[in-house]
């Protein structure tokens, strides 16, 4: 059974409702934006609307055309609920656009913008308790504002964890700047998803890299980000040095679960390998977890019989390009009991634990 948070009116967790049934299928993987967040960024924006008929997003310099946001499940709540009713998807964990994490921006514009979306975050949790849970945005160019947030977030708003990207205007994920940052998820017993944002969103146009022809930022450029941010948490020494800190990768983890006998390698034989870690390889690796938004039935089989159901879950890029619409009946469809309930729900469960409280 799961029980919805109570929170009131000021924002305080409170006793906890009647028990609910608990989802057959949560989705991990929903970016959601809000209309009244618009604007908050300073120049940044964000802004999103239309241009001589076509859906257009901009953040800074960065547009985005040819996806619907305004009136669209990205960003109205109620056709949001429709479109997973008929999706078969019972819950959804709410997490913030990579287009707007606003790492480069001035940190008060950032925290607040952060604070706004985390805000109407955690009030669409309120207003659908058992349908939405929620992650949260973090200025993590600033660690200290990213750790008051995330303290916010957590215990006064009843999020389920932290959402951020692959870098930080230029602050690694290995730095040691970010050291408390970890230390705080792990003292909270929250999860963080690492989200790459395509690397050109917060670049001037003049400097902006080349890696918009063909959407190639976004179709391959999120999976070269996730596998060298599982390399970087594992030879930056953050996942050694933080053993109750859980992350999670979107897109099957890149080509990370394909590659890990490389990666297992390079630590044993490298010179810089030497000593680099404390603890075993597999204790390391079983601190990661992984979406299924991989695009082929053989991938998210591989994926499964790799990293184990439970550590692996639905995943759907609800209403964004590569929304997989059939996702929940092809992992019916391919998966056995018990692997099949574990992706479905259980395995999101058991790992962003505070949905099921």
């Amino acid at each position: 059974m799961s029980v919805a948070p109570q929170v009131d009116d000021a924002g305080q967790v409170g006793e906890a409702a009647a028990p609910m049934p608990a989802p057959a299928v949560v989705d991990v993987h929903a970016h959601v934006l809000f209309p009244d967040v618009m604007g908050l960024a300073g120049a940044a924006g964000p802004e999103m609307g239309s241009s001589d008929g076509v859906s257009f997003f901009r953040s800074g310099d960065y547009v985005l055309r040819g996806v619907r946001f305004v009136d669209s499940p990205f960003s109205d709540l109620g056709r949001r609920l429709e479109l997973m009713d008929r999706l078969g998807i019972d819950l959804q964990i709410l997490s913030p656009n990579p287009l707007t994490y606003f790492y480069a921006a001035p940190v008060e514009d950032a925290v607040r913008f952060a604070r706004a979306q985390n805000d109407r975050t955690a009030a669409a949790t309120r207003a659908h308790p058992g349908r939405f849970a929620g992650f949260a945005q973090l200025p993590m160019q600033s660690p200290d504002a990213a750790i008051a947030e995330l303290e916010r977030a957590v215990r006064t708003l009843g999020l389920v964890g932290s959402y951020v990207g692959s870098e930080f205007n230029g602050i690694p994920l290995e730095s040691r700047s970010l050291d408390p940052v970890w230390s705080a998820h792990e003292l909270m017993g929250v999860p963080v998803v690492v989200h790459p944002a395509p690397p050109d969103v917060e670049r001037p146009v003049a400097v902006q890299s080349g890696a918009r022809a063909f959407d190639l930022d976004i179709v391959i450029g999120f999976a070269h980000d996730e596998t060298a941010a599982v390399a970087r948490l594992l030879f930056g020494g953050v996942l050694d040095r933080h053993p109750a800190l859980r992350v999670h990768i979107p897109h099957g983890g890149g080509t990370a679960p394909y590659l890990k006998g490389r990666l297992r390698t390079a630590i044993e034989r490298r010179p810089w390998g030497r000593d680099l870690v404390s603890r075993p390889f597999d204790d390391l690796w079983s601190q990661l977890s992984f979406d299924c938004l991989l695009g082929t039935d053989e991938a998210l089989r591989f994926l499964v019989a790799a990293e184990g159901a439970q550590r692996v879950m639905l995943g759907s890029n609800f209403a964004g390009w590569d929304q997989a619409d059939d996702i929940v009946a092809r992992t019916r469809m391919l998966l056995e009991s018990p692997a099949r309930e574990r992706v479905l729900a259980g395995s999101a469960l058991a790992w962003f634990k505070q949905v099921a409280l």
